[in-house]
């Protein structure tokens, strides 16, 4: 059912998780680095404190008997938020950035792509590295915001599970 305290919980902290995590891209990108390369892991770190926060929060607040899947909603519903929120500050940021920033990035990612063609051609195929390095140089803002959003709410929901386990009655 629709619980509008698990939602309120999930925007207070996801948000929150989201903006901070997009804080840490803004440091990078200001420090001259590509913050959506591999540094950009960096701004995956907030994701879990977010996620026990939030559901430490809610079961200290809303619900003391939390069981293993209303915890698990909750840290789903952070997770979402989260990822909405920093996915949709990388889009805004690659536009006020201008093409610089996402061309370093797939200047970056052609330069990977090269230098390991031959192990990635033996254990995947010609097929398949032919694709990624399409894939890499038609990058657009959307692409790479949704691909954002994807890697940090896929990653979240392993630690939503974790924290759901750890906080159940």
């Amino acid at each position: 059912m629709f619980n509008q305290a698990i939602i309120r919980v999930g925007i207070r902290y996801g948000v929150t998780g989201g903006v901070v995590c997009f804080a840490i891209v803004l440091l990078l990108y200001f420090l001259g680095l590509n913050p959506f390369g591999d540094y950009g892991r960096y701004s995956f770190i907030p994701i879990p404190f977010a996620i026990f926060m939030g559901i430490r929060y809610y079961k200290k607040f809303n619900d003391t008997e939390i069981g293993f899947l209303r915890g698990l909603r909750v840290g789903a519903s952070i997770t979402f938020y989260t990822a909405l929120c920093a996915s949709m500050l990388v889009f805004i940021l690659t536009y006020i950035a201008g093409p610089e920033l996402l061309q370093q990035h797939i200047e970056e990612m052609k330069m990977m792509l090269e230098t390991g063609r031959e192990e990635q051609v033996k254990l995947f195929g010609e097929k398949w590295y032919q694709e990624a390095y399409k894939a890499a140089v038609t990058t657009t803002p959307s692409s790479l915001a949704a691909g954002d959003f994807i890697r940090r709410f896929l990653g979240g929901m392993v630690f939503a599970l974790v924290a759901a386990v750890y906080f159940r009655k």
